[in-house]
């Protein structure tokens, strides 16, 4: 187990072409780090330079109290688990699992004890003997990852390793794989583009987007306390529901309406920061997410707007509300016994905060910045 240590780390492909940008992070012994983000974010280019499968352009990169820069891959001591399995079609799972502790002229009854333990660990016993084309999707991912453990490296490096498997497998494999860390206590970087992975399954999230951190925090903090409007947007299923308009004062109240004065929200006097009565008549986002507007009967105080397409999950269901003013769709999560039908007009309205949360930074409105994107506090 190790440390992980990228400082001012980037990557840049012919043409200027900039896949990570000036990346700072630490990961502390035994954590489990996830990277997370869009397609081309460069979350998998920054596994691959940890990995050393990627040259870096510019920083530095250190694994435990090692500078790594020009160290090879086979020589920084860690594990990487892939997409695609990478798993030898003509080996059988025993020697998948043995094939590196070989080269690296591991004797035989360790070999042998390292295999048998991790073979318990992944309920790979009964499998050893058969070879990939014999197993199923969820079984060669175990095979993977337990050629993986074998190594007992300082580091587990995961690209996207569930990306193959099906909705249920998926499930399966991420409470193994957290179980996994529970166990080892070992140091593991984990890329995927499925925000659900990454919220129930790391210690800590790196939101990325054009090869930039955007926000480094624990699932809860990166989803009450989002720092910008793209993780605002990004974490979160379904995203958090934005609409512009302006902060308007009121005597010593404040209100956010709508351009267009279609929905006014009083914000509660202890909740209203410095910085936000600096936003007084200039244009920001009001973000909302789903599960934190209420259905009422038609009021003109809140989103006026008609049921389009709702979405049972079983204990919930999602209504996809047009706004009768803008057009634009608001998501609405709502208990599932409570009775709406497609056609139905009906009004949103934002509840000012939890029974128990009032301060500003639980309330359940969030206003972003229109220039910057950033959270205002």
């Amino acid at each position: 187990m190790a440390k992980v240590q990228l400082e001012g780390v980037g990557k840049v492909y012919p043409g200027d072409v900039e896949a990570v940008i000036d990346f700072n992070l630490e990961v502390e012994d035994g954590e489990f780090v996830v990277l997370v983000g869009p397609s081309g974010c460069g979350k998998s280019t920054t596994l691959r330079m940890i990995a050393g499968l990627e040259e870096i352009t510019t920083g530095t990169i250190i694994i435990g109290d090692r500078e790594v820069n020009i160290v090879p891959p086979k020589d920084r001591d860690i594990a990487m688990v892939f997409q695609n399995y990478a798993l030898y079609p003509h080996m059988n799972v025993y020697d998948n699992m043995a094939f590196g502790l070989k080269l690296r002229k591991f004797p035989k009854l360790e070999i042998e004890q390292r295999i048998q333990e991790t073979a318990k660990m992944l309920d790979l016993q009964d499998l050893l003997r058969r070879k990939p084309r014999q197993l199923s999707g969820g079984q060669r991912q175990r095979v993977a990852v337990g050629r993986a453990i074998v190594r007992q490296p300082a580091a587990f490096l995961f690209d996207e390793p569930l990306s193959n498997l099906d909705a249920k497998l998926r499930v399966q494999m991420r409470f193994e794989i957290k179980r996994l860390h529970g166990q080892l206590k070992s140091t593991m970087l984990y890329v995927t583009h499925d925000q659900i992975e990454a919220m129930t399954m790391g210690d800590r999230i790196v939101v990325m987007n054009d090869g930039l951190i955007q926000q480094v925090s624990d699932p809860i903090t990166l989803y009450d306390r989002p720092q910008n409007k793209f993780v605002a947007g990004f974490i979160g299923m379904p995203p958090m529901n934005f609409l512009s308009g302006q902060i308007q004062s009121h005597g010593n109240e404040l209100s956010f309406a709508t351009e267009e004065g279609r929905v006014s929200l009083t914000i509660p006097t202890a909740s209203i920061s410095e910085q936000l009565s600096r936003y007084q008549n200039q244009n920001l986002t009001l973000g909302v997410r789903p599960e934190d507007l209420q259905v009422t009967a038609t009021d003109s105080s809140g989103i006026i707007g008609q049921i389009d397409v709702i979405e049972p999950t079983g204990a919930e269901v999602l209504l996809y509300v047009a706004d009768t003013g803008s057009q634009e769709t608001i998501v609405c999560r709502v208990d599932s016994h409570q009775k709406c039908q497609v056609g139905d007009t009906v009004t949103l309205t934002v509840p000012l905060s939890k029974p128990d949360q009032v301060d500003a930074g639980k309330l359940r409105m969030h206003f972003f910045d229109d220039q910057t994107g950033l959270r205002i506090n």
